[in-house]
Protein backbone atom coordinates (compact mmCIF):
# COMPACT_ATOMS: atom_id res chain seq x y z
CA UNK A 1 0.00 0.00 0.00
CA UNK A 2 1.16 3.41 -0.74
CA UNK A 3 2.11 5.49 2.30
CA UNK A 4 1.98 9.36 1.91
CA UNK A 5 3.66 10.94 5.09
CA UNK A 6 2.48 14.64 5.82
CA UNK A 7 4.60 16.62 7.82
CA UNK A 8 2.63 18.00 10.73
CA UNK A 9 6.15 20.82 11.59
CA UNK A 10 4.60 22.07 8.77
CA UNK A 11 1.28 23.31 9.64
CA UNK A 12 0.46 26.29 10.80
CA UNK A 13 -2.78 26.93 9.92
CA UNK A 14 -5.26 25.73 7.44
CA UNK A 15 -3.75 27.03 4.10
CA UNK A 16 -0.69 25.15 5.43
CA UNK A 17 -2.00 21.75 5.87
CA UNK A 18 -3.49 21.75 2.37
CA UNK A 19 -0.34 22.79 0.98
CA UNK A 20 0.95 20.33 3.11
CA UNK A 21 -0.97 17.72 1.87
CA UNK A 22 0.04 18.66 -1.94
CA UNK A 23 3.50 18.84 -0.96
CA UNK A 24 3.36 14.88 0.55
CA UNK A 25 1.11 13.72 -2.59
CA UNK A 26 2.35 15.47 -5.24
CA UNK A 27 5.79 17.18 -4.16
CA UNK A 28 6.20 21.16 -3.53
CA UNK A 29 4.04 23.26 -5.19
CA UNK A 30 1.75 20.32 -5.44
CA UNK A 31 -2.27 20.40 -5.13
CA UNK A 32 -4.53 18.16 -2.94
CA UNK A 33 -7.50 19.90 -2.05
CA UNK A 34 -7.57 23.26 -0.53
CA UNK A 35 -11.21 22.69 1.32
CA UNK A 36 -12.98 20.21 2.21
CA UNK A 37 -14.97 19.19 0.03
CA UNK A 38 -11.80 19.44 -2.68
CA UNK A 39 -10.21 16.46 0.12
CA UNK A 40 -13.03 14.71 -0.66
CA UNK A 41 -13.07 14.80 -4.44
CA UNK A 42 -9.02 14.10 -3.90
CA UNK A 43 -9.25 11.36 -2.22
CA UNK A 44 -10.97 9.13 -4.25
CA UNK A 45 -7.73 8.71 -6.41
CA UNK A 46 -6.47 10.52 -9.45
CA UNK A 47 -5.06 13.69 -7.73
CA UNK A 48 -1.73 12.20 -7.73
CA UNK A 49 -2.76 9.08 -5.79
CA UNK A 50 -3.71 5.64 -7.13
CA UNK A 51 -6.88 5.16 -8.79
CA UNK A 52 -7.19 1.33 -8.63
CA UNK A 53 -5.27 0.17 -5.28
CA UNK A 54 -5.51 1.39 -1.55
CA UNK A 55 -3.33 4.36 -0.16
CA UNK A 56 -3.41 5.64 2.83
CA UNK A 57 -1.46 8.86 5.08
CA UNK A 58 0.58 9.17 7.56
CA UNK A 59 0.23 12.62 9.84
CA UNK A 60 3.10 13.27 11.95
CA UNK A 61 3.54 15.85 14.93
CA UNK A 62 -0.70 15.60 14.84
CA UNK A 63 -1.45 17.19 18.32
CA UNK A 64 0.50 20.17 17.01
CA UNK A 65 -1.95 20.27 13.43
CA UNK A 66 -4.82 19.59 16.20
CA UNK A 67 -3.50 22.91 17.78
CA UNK A 68 -2.98 24.32 14.29
CA UNK A 69 -6.24 23.85 12.86
CA UNK A 70 -8.35 24.02 15.91
CA UNK A 71 -10.21 20.96 17.07
CA UNK A 72 -13.27 21.37 15.23
CA UNK A 73 -11.78 21.57 11.55
CA UNK A 74 -9.14 18.84 12.51
CA UNK A 75 -12.25 16.60 13.60
CA UNK A 76 -13.93 17.55 10.34
CA UNK A 77 -10.89 16.90 8.30
CA UNK A 78 -10.41 13.50 10.42
CA UNK A 79 -13.97 12.52 9.62
CA UNK A 80 -13.41 13.31 5.78
CA UNK A 81 -11.00 10.62 5.30
CA UNK A 82 -12.69 8.32 7.16
CA UNK A 83 -15.87 8.77 5.23
CA UNK A 84 -13.40 7.98 1.87
CA UNK A 85 -12.02 4.74 3.19
CA UNK A 86 -8.73 6.52 3.21
CA UNK A 87 -6.85 5.76 6.50
CA UNK A 88 -5.39 8.24 8.41
CA UNK A 89 -2.50 7.33 10.51
CA UNK A 90 -1.36 9.42 13.76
Amino acid sequence: MKTFTVDGRRVADKESFYAELGRAVNGPGGYFGGNLDALVDCLRGGFGTPEDEPFDFRLTHAADVRTALGPKLYAEIVDVFSASGVPLRT
